[in-house]
């Protein structure tokens, strides 16, 4: 079956957005902002990437069907790892070219999610940074998908 010539495929994002799927997060992919203290390591601030800010997104966790060990224990501290298949409301290839921090001795990038005040603008203290473990496009190029991991202790 050639599906480049079936039509309905064109018509599922456009489904997603009539139906308000996208409408509650946002997210924006982040940089690290390239500064270094006295003893080379990066510093821990973050610039927002052009052209990778304020997507339209959701952002649920995996399915429950399959199993999956996310927490580790150590000593003195349990550290959780929450993961999640980010659906971002469009195609944007500069995510996957960049996300990995090739190139930057700054390193790798990071997502922030976060609320949608409805003005297309996050809520403040809705937000959480993950870091970014992969990006792909769909595979035609109408959505692209994020998964990222956020771990806590």
């Amino acid at each position: 079956m050639n599906q480049s010539n079936n039509p309905a495929i064109w018509n599922v994002l456009p489904s997603v957005r009539r139906a308000g799927v996208l409408n509650w997060l946002l997210a924006t992919f982040q940089a690290p902002d390239g500064t270094f203290d006295e003893w080379g390591t990066p510093g821990s601030g973050y610039v927002d990437v052009a052209g990778l800010t304020l997507i339209p997104c959701m952002a649920p966790p995996p399915s429950e069907v399959r199993v999956q060990a996310t927490e580790v224990r150590a000593l003195a501290e349990i550290t959780a790892t929450e993961l999640h298949h980010v659906i971002l409301d469009g195609y944007y290839p500069a995510a996957d070219q960049g996300w990995r921090g090739d190139g930057t001795p700054a390193g790798a990038w990071r997502l922030l999610i976060g609320d949608n005040d409805g003005t297309g603008q996050m809520v403040p203290g809705t937000s959480f940074a993950y870091d970014i473990m992969g990006v792909e496009a769909s595979s035609f190029n109408q959505e692209t998908r994020v998964q990222v991991k956020l771990t806590t202790i």
